[in-house]
């Protein structure tokens, strides 16, 4: 382990806070024991996955172990899972964030988990036998960044029998997760019955891998330096301009919608597969326009006008508000009545109480609405108005709208006015003015 506790003298400096993600088992521990032998500032997290009795266990010994030790613990439970059970990729989710609290809370420069060359080599099997992508055939990096926090693996170049080697010969207690043997789970089975059939081709198996896992990332790197440069030709606020995207050779647009998609998604990239990824190419090269498609974990993908994006769903609120002196909508706009004209905008509306059935109404979009344009013969659909303002996507659900009674659209506020609005030299009595939060 010399030449860890060297990197470790080269990345970390005396005034360096570090944390270490510590389950308890032999490869935290080892690490801990690396980091404390260079008189690194740790702070250690443990994560209680609150799957089997024996999680209590293993906090009860991390917490003796740091408290014998002088070493600085934050614990976290984990009470509940989404779906009521235990999953991968909610799992990591919470330790992350868990992580990312604790990193903040001390001004931490590093933080440190224990994946060692085992863990990568299990890593890139698994998805080689799933399918990922370029990034995910790599497997797990040395360092990276998460959210402005620098992640450390030192120990991605040794093998599990080597921290076993050097826990024996240091006396460092550690404890075993029980899961570990059961070959219920893929990486269990990758780990008993293919790693020894590697090592007896090659002992020098985890070199190798690291080495292939490195010129992956460099390659990853490379074309996602080429996609940003086309993100630049064809994205506008998280949006897609197909047009612009269909210059570029099917590979390219592949690649970048790849990349789109990811940081959409981030930590929910799981729920994506190939499917979804032809989909959305698929719809960039179609001509129609103005519709949805439902994708995972409540996102939708939208095409309008020429442009396509992924957005997350939101939960429709809609209300109806009887529309008197003042209003302050749910956004905390303000519709306000007042007594004189002073504009001919779309932000106030001018109207005769003869013409119209009282009271008047604020409510949201609802679905076949239509309107009688002003200076327009005939009546417009709410969306086509609103598409046309360039206004797409869950957003045209957040702009209100003024009513009569008997359910005939007066005004979309901001946008648009019917042919109930009247000029300044007509008969009228009933203003009612928009202001918009940032206004106000």
């Amino acid at each position: 382990m010399k030449e860890i506790k060297e990197y470790l003298k080269r990345k970390i400096n005396e005034n360096d806070t570090c944390v270490l993600a510590l389950s308890g088992g032999p490869d935290s521990m080892c690490l801990l024991n690396l980091l404390t032998s260079i008189s690194a500032k740790v702070i250690c997290v443990h994560i209680n996955h609150n799957t089997r009795p024996s999680c209590e266990y293993e906090y009860q010994f991390i917490k003796k172990y740091t408290e014998e030790n002088n070493i600085p613990l934050e614990y976290f439970k984990i009470d509940k899972y989404e779906k009521g059970r235990f999953t991968e990729g909610e799992a990591r989710k919470i330790r992350y964030e868990e992580f990312k609290k604790v990193a903040k809370k001390y001004h931490a420069k590093y933080l440190f988990t224990a994946h060692h060359a085992d863990d990568l080599t299990e890593t890139i099997f698994m998805r080689l036998l799933r399918g990922s992508s370029l990034e995910g055939y790599a497997g797990i990096k040395k360092e990276s960044t998460w959210d402005g926090i620098t992640i450390l693996r030192p120990l991605l170049s040794k093998k599990k029998k080597e921290i076993y080697a050097y826990l024996k010969e240091n006396q460092i207690p550690y404890i075993e997760d029980e899961t570990n043997k059961n070959d219920e789970y893929i990486r269990n089975r990758i780990r008993h019955h293919i790693l020894p059939l590697i090592e007896k081709e090659n002992e020098n198996y985890p070199a190798k891998i690291l080495q292939f896992s490195e010129t992956l990332q460099k390659k990853d790197a490379l074309i996602k330096e080429i996609i940003n440069q086309v993100k630049e030709q064809v994205e506008k606020e998280n949006k897609i301009n197909c047009q612009e995207l269909l210059k570029f050779s099917p590979l390219m647009q592949e690649a970048y919608i790849e990349e789109y998609v990811k940081k959409i998604y981030q930590q929910e990239l799981t729920s994506i597969s190939n499917k979804h990824i032809e989909i959305f190419l698929k719809n960039i090269k179609k001509k129609k326009e103005n519709y949805t498609i439902n994708f995972p974990k409540e996102y939708l993908l939208y095409k309008e006008d020429g442009w396509i994006w992924l957005e997350k769903k939101i939960s429709k609120k809609s209300y109806k508000i009887k529309c008197e002196n003042e209003v302050i909508l749910p956004n905390q706009d303000i519709v306000k009545k007042i007594a004189t004209y002073e504009s001919k905008s779309n932000d106030e509306i001018h109207l005769n109480s003869k013409e119209i059935k009282l009271p008047l109404y604020l409510t949201t979009r609802q679905v076949g609405m239509k309107m009688a344009v002003k200076n327009l013969n005939g009546h417009q659909k709410v969306s086509d108005i609103l598409t046309n303002c360039k206004i797409r996507g869950s957003k045209k659900d957040e702009i209100p709208i003024l009513i009569d009674s008997n359910g005939v659209i007066l005004w979309i506020l901001g946008i648009k006015k019917s042919k109930y609005d009247l000029e300044k030299d007509e008969n009228y009595d009933i203003i009612y003015k928009y202001i918009k939060r940032k206004e106000k």
